[in-house]
């Protein structure tokens, strides 16, 4: 599908030493810029910034590449995938990827089309959870912290992050500004994401 002209789809594609099939984590941008290679360039530098997105990653784990599908009006998505060596900046051994930090993309808009998501892999460790899946308040802490570095980082280049909208049986509307970035307290979890 399309993205909504003047936005941008972001993926960040992340690998696993111990895994070969890679995860993704997905939001939308609205850049002031119209190239993808400059939003790719910048969602890089706020992802890879410290005490951002990537400082809670496993060390183990790699940011692959960062694919930016920037929508045009009346033509094909402008397309621009940056390769990555960057790596996380969080040692120990990390839950695997079908548990994961899930994190509340907050805006202004009620109801459900104003509510999004999105699953962290490789970020949690078997002592930032107990058996019931809750999450330690000090990793909670530690992962609200990141994602407001991101989030102030993604707006410092001109790059606010936003919530996208798939059609369904209400309007649309254009995309929402993400006010917020907040951890739930129970673990995510995704079977996808678990290599058979």
């Amino acid at each position: 599908m399309p993205t909504v002209p003047g936005y941008a789809d972001v993926s960040l594609e992340l690998v696993n030493a111990a895994l070969t099939r890679p995860a993704y984590v997905t939001f939308g941008v609205d850049p002031t810029a119209t190239d993808p290679a400059i939003i790719a360039a910048d969602v890089y530098n706020a992802v890879t910034y410290a005490g951002s997105f990537m400082s809670i990653i496993d060390t183990q784990v790699t940011l692959v590449s960062v694919r930016v599908s920037y929508g045009t009006d009346g033509s094909a998505d402008l397309v621009f995938v940056q390769p990555s060596t960057a790596v996380g900046g969080n040692s120990g051994t990390s839950l695997p990827p079908n548990n994961a930090a899930l994190i509340h993309k907050v805006t202004a808009r009620g109801g459900r089309r104003g509510r999004g998501r999105m699953y962290i892999p490789w970020c949690l460790a078997l002592a930032d959870a107990g058996e019931g899946g809750a999450i330690t308040s000090a990793r909670q802490t530690a992962l609200n912290n990141a994602m407001a570095v991101l989030k102030t980082r993604l707006e410092t280049a001109s790059t606010p992050m936003v919530l996208l909208h798939n059609p369904g049986h209400t309007s649309m509307g254009a995309p929402d500004l993400v006010t917020a970035l907040r951890a739930d307290n129970l673990i995510g979890t995704q079977r996808r994401r678990v290599g058979r």
